[in-house]
């Protein structure tokens, strides 16, 4: 199952490079608008407002699950945020982010 849900994250973020886009830009706004840490939820359900009503795009979907995964991306990618979000223990701690 672990397997399987990091195999389906990664082909998600494969296909969908602009997600990681938003996720940067919307974190981004947040922290420079003064938040030291924020829920990974505000960011994800951001991103499909913007999917959904900015583009119109219908068939978009954002799994839950990637959420883990997106966070703790973020903080490999940008040590200088790391604890931006609050995260559990999670098999997204198990993954190499840096790939992709």
């Amino acid at each position: 199952m672990n397997n399987n849900l990091q195999e389906k994250f990664d082909k998600f973020h494969a296909d969908n490079p602009y997600v990681w886009e938003l996720f940067k830009r919307f974190t981004f706004e947040a922290i420079n608008k003064g938040y030291d840490n924020f829920s990974v939820a505000l960011v994800a359900e951001r991103i499909r407002w913007e999917t959904l009503i900015e583009t119109s795009d219908t068939d978009f979907k954002l799994n839950n699950n990637y959420k883990a995964f997106y966070a703790r991306k973020f903080h490999e990618v940008f040590p200088k945020y790391d604890g931006i979000f609050r995260t559990r223990t999670s098999i997204a701690d198990k993954k190499n982010l840096f790939a992709g």
